[in-house]
């Protein structure tokens, strides 16, 4: 590989370990993470848009806020009963008095001096709080997009060097699958000796997906999820600005939500640079966040083959260029008659915004016995008749890609996969398998402990949230409180439309 500004690829095992030892004041204890969502003020946020349920209804004795806090501390417990458990007279009162600092006296004195039962909060999920799911998730990421700024991710007046972001300048995202928290793929289960017909508890929203990559497809039975996280160095603080159900079973399903998902956060994220996903994006996804402006960091896929992209002939010389592992490639002639591709060097990666989108440029330095040209080529876009018309010097017009069916986007990266640069920033993606598993880490058994898609909303917003408030513990703890920011911002609600 060419010495330019993405540096030259090391071999897998001169690799730098980024991996450092967990310091004794990084860990959370158990007591510590249900004290960060006791003190977490998005939850009483969020409570405050649920409708309070009519006096004369069941299961009423106790606030619905006091039910959002322990779907919260339910992620951190593992099970609904575990969590009941957990509470101790000692930490029943630790939750009364967090009430009480943050909703007032008026609030604490309706919760009576006992926890609720597993019956009383089962209803209370299933009748208050699913219902109301897609209304606390959009509220829950308007409070995270609002996090992530307060806890300095996403600045937008520190520099921008856009072969090398820094790890708080971009979005990371993947998709996990939860098992169903049961083997039945069916209501009920017949038996073929007697003919007896038997009802099985059954999840309703659990398919069968793949995962692993479509080389080594793992069959896995449940519901799969979206995440879209960012963080900056340190064990806990990452902020997790959105989820998604992922409701197809194919992986193009997934990359669609996340393109969309992504697209709706990066308006509200001035310094966002870009993202950072595996195989699942494409050309198409990448394509469609490049024209927003964004930088799009995975790798390519395996199906993908060198292709001539270009016979250049300036003055005496002539070069012909090709696309090979997510670059330009000049075809050289050895003397015995084979060939070989080597990579041209890159000078610069040049950013263009326009209008109605933005345009992405590698500056190449050919190599020539007559001196090194310098030509400009545009990459991570597909262009179409209807994008701007590109014309010779002569002023004829030159065919769109789609026109002489080249996928731009799908072979020439911002950031081509075979350099440094692509594997110091690649490394990052490592924060969206923690998300992972950090949720596998939370079920009980390993399984998904809610039926039904509504009620694992909740579930997933209870994990979100209580990831979220150990960062904004840690950020607090970390921080001055003569340089905090955004301490007052949290009062800012949103629509109650949902």
């Amino acid at each position: 590989m060419p010495d330019d500004i993405f540096g030259h690829a090391l071999p897998k095992e001169q690799l730098p370990n980024r991996k450092r030892q967990l310091k004794h004041e990084d860990q959370r204890t158990l007591d510590d993470r249900v004290t960060d969502c006791l003190n977490f003020p998005v939850v009483y946020e969020l409570a405050e848009l649920l409708p309070t349920p009519n006096p004369s209804a069941r299961n009423t004795d106790y606030p619905l806020l006091v039910y959002l806090l322990l779907a919260t501390l339910t992620a951190v417990k593992g099970s609904k009963r575990s969590t009941l458990g957990l509470l101790s007279p000692k930490q029943w009162g630790a939750l009364r008095g967090a009430v009480r600092r943050h909703a007032g006296r008026r609030a604490v004195a309706q919760i009576p001096d006992v926890p609720p039962t597993y019956d009383q909060y089962d209803y209370a999920e299933s009748t208050y709080l699913a219902p109301h799911a897609d209304l606390l998730q959009e509220a829950f990421e308007h409070h995270a997009l609002r996090q992530a700024l307060n806890q300095d991710l996403f600045p937008a007046d520190t520099r921008r060097i856009w072969h090398h972001p820094q790890r708080r300048q971009l979005l990371v995202g993947d998709g996990t699958i939860p098992k169903a928290p049961s083997k039945s793929e069916a209501a009920f289960r017949v038996n073929t000796a007697t003919g007896e017909i038997t009802r099985t508890r059954f999840d309703p929203a659990a398919h069968l997906y793949y995962q692993n990559g479509e080389d080594k497809k793992t069959p896995v039975r449940g519901t799969k999820w979206f995440f879209a996280s960012a963080r900056d160095d340190g064990y806990f603080k990452r902020v997790i600005l959105a989820y998604r159900h992922v409701p197809g079973t194919g992986y193009d399903d997934e990359a669609h939500i996340a393109v969309r998902t992504i697209q709706g956060l990066v308006p509200h994220l001035p310094g966002c640079m870009g993202v950072v996903y595996d195989g699942a994006f494409r050309g198409v996804h990448r394509d469609a966040l490049a024209r927003r402006g964004l930088l799009v960091i995975n790798k390519q896929h395996d199906s993908l083959v060198a292709r001539h992209y270009q016979l250049l002939r300036p003055g005496r010389c002539r070069h012909d260029l090709w696309t090979d592992q997510g670059r330009i490639a000049e075809r050289l002639l050895l003397d015995d008659g084979t060939t070989f591709l080597t990579p041209v060097p890159v000078l610069r990666l040049e950013r263009r915004p326009g209008k109605s989108r933005c345009r992405w440029y590698h500056l190449l330095a050919i190599p020539c016995r007559h001196g090194t040209h310098e030509h400009r080529i545009p990459v991570g876009i597909t262009t179409t008749p209807d994008d701007h018309r590109l014309h010779t010097p002569d002023g004829k017009r030159l065919p769109s890609d789609t026109e002489r069916d080249f996928h731009r986007a799908e072979h020439l990266q911002q950031i081509p996969e075979i350099t440094a640069a692509h594997q110091n920033v690649y490394s990052y993606r490592s924060d969206a398998e923690s998300v992972n598993s950090q949720l596998d880490a939370s079920f009980w058994n390993g399984r998904m402990i809610s039926y039904g898609l509504d009620r694992q909303k909740i579930y997933i917003l209870g994990f979100a949230l209580s990831q979220n408030a150990t960062s904004h513990q840690i950020h607090r703890e970390s921080t001055p409180l003569n340089v905090r920011t955004g301490e007052a911002k949290w009062t800012c609600t949103p629509s109650r439309s949902s």
